[in-house]
């Protein structure tokens, strides 16, 4: 498992955190075991808080590696801290008082406050799917067990629940805990493998540089808007925008400031936008801005407030002036690219008349849109 989880974040670190740290944890309980197998020949002293610093550190990693997943700030420190005392706790009762189980009673109580901490984060942040639910409930066996655990060792003495002795109850413990430490594991990657398809398939329609649309989102955007359009009947307006003499940008400052200008002109524009409106990037410095339910009255109005906000930007980029034409469906089954064909001949004419402007497509009667499109 835990070379399978280093594989896996090895190949997709940058969009799926986290783990990396559950491949530690799982790393951590296989060094675990061994070293508390070696209690009859190496000394108690190293074998035991070796052992449990070790099981510690492995459960401390899966809670560092869930924050990291679920996009929160690692609480090191705090870890750092209530490891560092659970260890010197353990070598207290161990050196100093010996008593077997009030140092199974402080693991215990680490290791359930560690489960109660994810079953927060899950219950937090997770997704609201089945496999986040079978996870918490995991979680929640696994924190029982380990209470109780500690609980016997107080109540009935820590003979009850000595790992290395055999009885019903250890039998029952350690193989309980087994499975669900590698099941905790595998609904873990599950939930892994649903964020990297969420994750594959946004970048699938997102272009990489200004994290606005692509032509493939752009154009299933539409589709969704087309289905409504038909029920409701409602307008949906593109605005086919092109950066002016961009070109001279990229050979006077070089690519790398022409894609800052990219990307601070889609911040600028986006900001104007409402939440229902998307923004997507054709290629190049080509950009089209889908409106639904927008007259191309309203449309110009928007077209008008991004060209002024990007004049008066402040900024020390070397900005452009913006070519936009305008386009309107002429019925519900007007698609995109009959859609684009216009908006893109209203952004030639702006071309052709100067740049800096606004051309609007002239509005097609619906029976000329009905025949054309038949």
């Amino acid at each position: 498992m835990s070379t399978i989880m280093f594989s896996v974040h090895r190949t997709f670190k940058s969009e799926v955190q986290g783990v990396g740290h559950w491949a530690w944890a799982q790393l951590m309980t296989l060094i675990a075991l061994p070293i508390l197998a070696t209690q009859g020949i190496l000394s108690e002293y190293i074998a035991i808080p070796g052992f449990n610093g070790a099981m510690l550190w492995g459960q401390g990693m899966t809670l560092i590696g869930t924050q990291l997943f679920y996009g929160q700030k690692p609480t090191w420190r705090l870890f750092l801290l209530i490891w560092s005392i659970t260890i010197a706790g353990l070598l207290w009762w161990l050196v100093v008082t010996p008593n077997f189980s009030i140092r199974v009673a402080i693991y215990s109580l680490t290791a359930f406050g560690m489960y109660c901490a994810l079953i927060r984060l899950v219950w937090l942040y997770g997704e609201r799917h089945f496999s986040s639910y079978f996870f918490m409930a995991l979680l929640l066996v696994h924190a029982t067990l380990t209470l109780l655990r500690g609980g016997f060792a107080l109540v009935f003495g820590g003979t009850s629940v000595n790992l290395l002795k055999t009885s019903n109850l250890t039998t029952t413990y350690l193989a309980t805990s087994t499975i669900l430490v590698q099941l905790l594991s595998v609904v873990f990657l599950v939930m892994a493998s649903r964020r990297l398809k969420d994750v594959l398939e946004q970048r699938a329609i997102e272009d990489p540089l200004t994290g606005v649309l692509n032509r493939r989102g752009c154009v299933a955007y539409y589709a969704q808007l087309q289905l409504h359009a038909r029920q409701t009947d409602f307008p949906v307006t593109v605005l086919a925008i092109d950066l002016d003499h961009f070109k001279r940008v990229n050979d006077q400052y070089g690519h790398a400031v022409g894609d800052q200008v990219l990307v601070f002109i889609v911040e600028k524009s986006c900001l104007l936008l409402r939440a229902c409106d998307r923004m997507a990037r054709f290629g190049g410095e080509e950009f089209v801005v889908v409106l639904p339910g927008t007259t191309q009255a309203e449309a110009r109005q928007i077209a008008i407030r991004i060209q002024t906000t990007l004049k008066h930007a402040q900024t020390d980029l070397p900005l452009c002036t913006l070519s936009i034409g305008i386009a309107s469906n002429a019925s519900a089954d007007d698609d995109l690219d009959h859609l684009l064909v216009r908006a893109d001949a209203a952004l030639y004419r702006a071309k052709n008349n100067g740049r800096d402007r606004i051309e609007t497509d002239d509005i097609i009667p619906a029976d000329n849109a009905t025949s054309s499109a038949s």
